[in-house]
């Protein structure tokens, strides 16, 4: 047996090891947020929040714990920020994490990548898509949140929810998602601006009260 296939072979049992040691002995801790999530400041950096309960129309994902949505302008003459932050004190089966996009009613995304967003002192990949529905148009980023680091991608989340499990014995997370509508008049560079000037403000705000 050639030696790559015998380290597949072995990592491959390691992940099924750590899977049902997981999913059948290993119990998970909920994590409890310092603060309430409705308790973040809707004015910062210049933006003024509104709560904003039509889940119908915005994203939202009912399994979390603590969830917010609020729009987010900085000037009355502004197109409004959509935001979504959703909190999972842990997750299982039931209640789990799951991509920040639209997949039904008709939405679906005509591109997507990972953009670097900076903020604070550092920066962190998030992923950037447009969505589509007929000639209704928004530009979307989203990211998830692991112990105050920025994940774009969810396979790498599962893995490090995996590994806090297994030696933690926790698997909370957070997920941000930031939208806003893409016309003739408000471009896809203008909304990757605006709406990079607020990523830039929010997150070092949401990391204070993980």
């Amino acid at each position: 047996m050639k030696r790559h296939n015998l380290y597949y072979m072995v990592a491959c049992a390691i992940l099924v090891f750590a899977v049902l040691y997981i999913r059948f002995y290993n119990k998970q801790s909920e994590v409890l947020p310092p603060y309430p999530l409705d308790a973040l400041p809707t004015s910062f950096g210049g933006f003024l929040g509104a709560d904003n309960f039509s889940p119908v129309r915005d994203f939202y994902d009912h399994s979390a714990d603590e969830w917010i949505l609020r729009n987010y302008t900085r000037t009355p003459e502004d197109k409004p920020i959509r935001v979504f932050v959703g909190y999972w004190k842990s997750q299982n089966e039931l209640k789990k994490v799951t991509a920040p996009r639209y997949t039904a009613g008709g939405w679906g995304y005509y591109w997507i990548k990972t953009k670097p967003v900076p903020f604070g002192s550092s920066t962190a990949g998030l992923r950037e898509f447009l969505n589509e529905k007929g000639q209704e148009k928004e530009l979307v980023y989203y990211c998830y949140i692991l112990d105050k680091k920025v994940i774009s991608d969810e396979y790498h989340l599962k893995f490090l929810s995996m590994v806090s499990s297994l030696f933690y014995g926790r698997n909370n997370a957070w997920v941000l998602r930031v939208s806003m509508p893409v016309t003739n008049e408000w471009t896809v560079e203008q909304a990757e601006k605006y709406e990079e000037e607020f990523i830039s403000e929010l997150i070092p705000l949401l990391q204070k009260y993980m």
